[in-house]
């Protein structure tokens, strides 16, 4: 009879399913913790081309992603276009590229900002540039007196090509990250885990996760308040 191979014991590190500059918030909130700090993307994010903007009274950000491959293009927008974004990290994102949000997400419940921004919006137009495989929950909350259109400026692919150690924390910015991940791991005994919104909370029950927490905002400060407690009660 074949023995049952022991789980792997659980490392003092913390795995962050984003890629991380030196001079990030996190790595420096996290110097002073005995734990290492892995973080790589999961997903292979990939531009779709457009050819123009239509018309329209708003523009809805769900992600930096989206700022980004939207305006790397060059899009010719009318003035007078309002933008809305998920949160205040995506509002200062957006700010690099020479334009305000008229709008910000608060907290991380996207099912209350979809409802938040429709009460700002009224009967407006609204322009979505998202992944083509968009969850799309802020369109759903919006009033069948909106016209709101869908345009895909880029695509996720789930990545393969990783190794990542049997770390006591996860910490998973996107539903799409925690596809990858789980596409080649198992959750295990004692791991604590970290999820970037409820849709990212969601996503892992599909894996049995039911107890991931959620930060209070999509910033690193967000992550970053999330992460510490269980930095203070190590396995």
């Amino acid at each position: 009879m074949r023995n049952k191979q022991a789980p792997a014991a659980l490392q003092p590190i913390i795995f962050i399913s984003k890629d991380l500059q030196p001079e990030s918030l996190l790595l420096k909130g996290l110097q002073d913790t005995h734990y290492k700090v892995a973080h790589e993307s999961l997903i292979k994010i990939t531009p779709i081309r457009f050819s123009n903007v239509q018309k329209t009274q708003w523009i809805f950000f769900s992600s930096k992603n989206a700022i980004e491959h939207f305006f790397s293009q060059q899009p010719e927008i009318e003035a007078g276009t309002k933008f809305g974004v998920m949160g205040k990290s995506s509002a200062e994102f957006l700010k690099t590229y020479g334009h305000a949000a008229d709008f910000i997400g608060a907290g991380v419940d996207i099912a209350q900002i979809g409802k938040d921004f429709a009460e700002i919006i009224k009967n407006e137009t609204v322009l979505f540039p998202q992944a083509i495989d968009s969850l799309q929950t802020i369109q759903k909350h919006l009033s069948f007196k909106n016209i709101s259109s869908n345009l895909y400026v880029y695509k996720t692919t789930l990545r393969t090509d990783f190794e990542i150690p049997s770390a006591e924390i996860l910490v998973f910015t996107s539903p799409s990250n925690v596809s990858a991940y789980f596409g080649k791991y198992k959750i295990l005994p004692g791991q604590k885990v970290v999820a970037m919104g409820t849709s990212t909370q969601r996503k892992l029950t599909d894996y049995g996760v039911k107890e991931a927490i959620t930060p209070a905002s999509f910033d690193d400060e967000g992550l970053l308040k999330a992460i510490h407690p269980f930095t203070l009660h190590s396995s």
